[in-house]
């Protein structure tokens, strides 16, 4: 076959350009569509609604969400407002009193559920308790209070332990599990006769003894080293007996001794309602608010806060009603030297006081 014929049956595509058999260039057409461009938006004004002011509630309102009086609260604030209040007046920053109210509905609830406002902090509230006065006038105060209830002298004051629930850190479980296998802060209080606590320690966790934390705390110290040998404190059996601090008998045998422990029952059990009273007003602090949610070092601050405003509320005369039931747990710890002495005194006790019956 020659060229020819080839040739000649290329004549059926007269398009192609037989000398030149190069590729065009393919060039591609872009379509550009508008692209949409969105209106700017204009600024919204911030709207922030109106505080929540004492003044718009009624009293019973206040005392119900606050525990506290209006006067009361006013006269918190402005012991605290400079650690409180805000630097700036600029982007509208939480007012001071609105920090308050917040943290004193906390302590009164034991959640935020319930409470508007900003944040607030519990540290700024911090401040030395109360302790056993050593002046001479207000211990005698205290003792007559005490001695009239029961006829018990010498008292300075009822001491004794509860425990606030807590969620423990993860490599110091062990060391809040108390005897109920829960997790908590073993708080010790030491109050007058009317319910005025006047030293509490918050530092030791759930699985501390009473009689551990009375020994290793400075109150504890001051009444072993003699710095108080004008009276004594009560506490139940679980600390045993010394020469500063009186228990009931475990086996009362005499009418001297059963008066003893009437007299010793009855003049104690004001520690037990002070706890009653403190939990029932700061249920933060009840077990039945769930643990609290924070460090230890944070809640023994909560709890500390806690026993300051309720010395605020005895003194503004605000009554609650006890709706959290009693902490007993009375266990006999009496051993060594120091619980033989102790013995020793409260005989002499029994002896000067009550061996002869007495008429009201």
């Amino acid at each position: 076959m020659d060229g020819g014929f080839f040739l000649a049956q290329l004549d059926f595509f007269p398009a192609m350009d037989y000398d030149h058999m190069q590729e065009e260039e393919v060039t591609e057409t872009i379509v550009h569509h508008p692209v949409h461009v969105r209106p700017r938006r204009l600024p919204r004004p911030r709207v922030f609604r109106q505080r929540l002011v004492l003044e718009h509630m009624s009293d019973r309102k206040i005392v119900d969400d606050y525990r506290l009086t209006r006067t009361a609260i006013h006269q918190l604030y402005h012991e605290i407002r400079d650690d409180i209040d805000p630097t700036t007046h600029r982007s509208h920053a939480v007012p001071g009193l609105a920090k308050l109210l917040t943290v004193l509905q906390f302590l009164a609830t034991g959640t935020f559920q319930h409470v508007l406002g900003g944040p607030a902090r519990t540290e700024k509230m911090r401040s030395p308790a109360h302790s056993i006065s050593h002046r001479e006038e207000e211990q005698r105060r205290v003792k007559q209070d005490f001695y009239k209830i029961a006829r018990l002298p010498n008292v300075l004051g009822a001491i004794d332990c509860t425990h606030v629930a807590l969620t423990p850190p993860a490599d110091r479980e062990l060391q809040y599990r108390n005897r109920k296998m829960g997790h908590s802060l073993n708080v010790q209080v030491v109050c007058d006769a009317n319910l005025r606590i006047r030293d509490v320690v918050t530092r030791f966790p759930g699985s501390c003894h009473d009689s551990y934390i009375l020994s290793n705390s400075a109150l504890g110290r001051k009444f072993a080293e003699g710095q108080n040998q004008n009276g004594w404190l009560l506490g139940d059996a679980g600390y045993g007996s010394k020469t500063w601090l009186l228990t009931p008998l475990a086996v009362p045998r005499s009418d001297a001794e059963k008066r003893y422990n009437e007299a010793h029952i009855a003049t104690r059990c004001t520690i037990e309602r002070t706890f009653g009273v403190l939990k029932s007003r700061f249920r933060c602090l009840h077990i039945s608010g769930g643990s609290l949610q924070y460090s230890p070092e944070k809640v023994a601050d909560i709890v500390l806060v806690c026993c300051m405003l309720h010395n605020i509320a005895l003194k503004h005369h605000l009554d609650i009603d006890i709706v959290v039931p009693p902490e007993v747990d009375i266990a006999s710890s009496d051993r060594g030297t120091d619980a033989s002495k102790g013995n020793a005194v409260r005989r002499k006790v029994i002896h000067d006081f009550f061996s002869e019956p007495r008429h009201p």
